[in-house]
């Protein structure tokens, strides 16, 4: 089975609901006294440049309308279609969420379900914005080595979930969690890979890269609700249970380090960025890219390559704000349907 090459064969996403401007997000997620959010509003909208998202919940009542093992499902259903691929046909399913639908893993297992397949391996992971790099990278693994034919991967988010209003201890409420509450929208995406015979034609998937580097501690992260320090009533209260979001070390660290990853990518592949159409980063937002910081601290060469690379970045961060999981598969599949 050496040499088998990978194919994409189809692409798909599901978005809930209507279009949601960023000053009705409390008509859906509820108000939290004491907090202006239309300050939060305008700030999203010019330095995110999030318009819009889309909310799996109903108006008003806040009511889950549909989860993440019924979104992924939809999404999945349409990449299959436009893969030629019947569901029985799938003998991986890798998903990824920071939202699945009970506190265990599982969510593989329930899109199996929902699919209507029979049986076939199915693995669950965490990886929020980058799940869809490991997920590739992990199938194309399974892929090319033969122990999988067809590969079915989900990115999924439902994060109006958590950020419906009682979901916060009031008095702890931070800046970032305003402005993280406006961004997040919910959605799910899916791609289907694949194996061929090497003889049949290119690789879809030339090159993977995954991993994780530095040694400081993470940026984005819940402190509350794992085995560490467990949600209950003290930590509630405490807040310790909300998202601990560094915008600031993000935006300051995460621009060096995207061109550094492109960079490699390119180095690996004997390629320029003159001969690449498309980059599609997660959590894409037009704020992030400006790069009026890093053009100040950043060398000669890097500089001529943000340069180039910015001209080449495809967001729908505007229209579907962040959904972390499934925001390149969602930012993929609207490239597909454009052309």
């Amino acid at each position: 089975m050496a040499g088998r090459y990978v194919t994409v064969r189809g692409v798909g996403a599901y978005l809930p609901g209507e279009k949601i401007p960023t000053m009705e997000i409390e008509s859906y997620l509820g108000r939290i006294p004491g907090n202006d959010v239309s300050k939060c509003c305008r700030i999203i909208e010019k330095f995110a440049g999030i318009r819009y998202r889309h909310y799996a919940l109903e108006k008003d009542s806040g009511r889950l309308l549909e989860d993440s093992p019924a979104m992924s499902a939809k999404a999945a259903r349409i990449a299959l279609e436009r893969a030629g691929i019947d569901p029985g046909e799938i003998d991986l399913i890798i998903t990824t969420t920071s939202t699945p639908p009970f506190l265990r893993a599982g969510l593989a297992k329930e899109v199996r379900l929902a699919l209507g397949n029979d049986g076939c391996a199915t693995y669950d992971l965490w990886g929020a914005c980058t799940g869809i790099q490991q997920a590739i990278t992990l199938a194309v693994g399974g892929l090319r080595s033969g122990l999988f034919v067809n590969a079915l991967l989900i990115g999924v988010e439902l994060p109006s979930t958590t950020g419906r209003s009682e979901n916060y201890a009031h008095c702890h409420i931070e800046r970032h969690d305003m402005l993280l509450r406006a961004a997040l929208g919910d959605g799910a995406g899916a791609l289907v890979l694949s194996a061929t015979d090497a003889n049949a034609g290119a690789d879809g998937v030339p090159y993977t890269l995954t991993g994780t580097e530095g040694d400081t501690c993470s940026a984005f992260h819940r402190e509350a609700g794992g085995s560490s320090l467990p949600l209950n009533a003290e930590t509630f209260a405490c807040g310790l249970h909300h998202w601990n979001h560094d915008f600031a070390r993000l935006r300051q660290q995460g621009r060096v380090y995207f061109v550094e990853i492109v960079e490699r990518t390119l180095d690996a592949l004997a390629l320029t960025i003159d001969q690449v159409d498309h980059v599609v980063p997660a959590a894409a937002n037009f704020g992030y890219f400006r790069g009026d910081e890093f053009v100040r601290c950043a060398s000669p060469e890097h500089r001529e390559l943000w340069e180039k690379l910015i001209e080449r970045i495809y967001t729908n961060f505007a229209d579907v704000g962040n959904i972390p999981s499934a925001a390149i598969y969602v930012a993929l599949n609207d490239l597909y349907e454009q052309g």
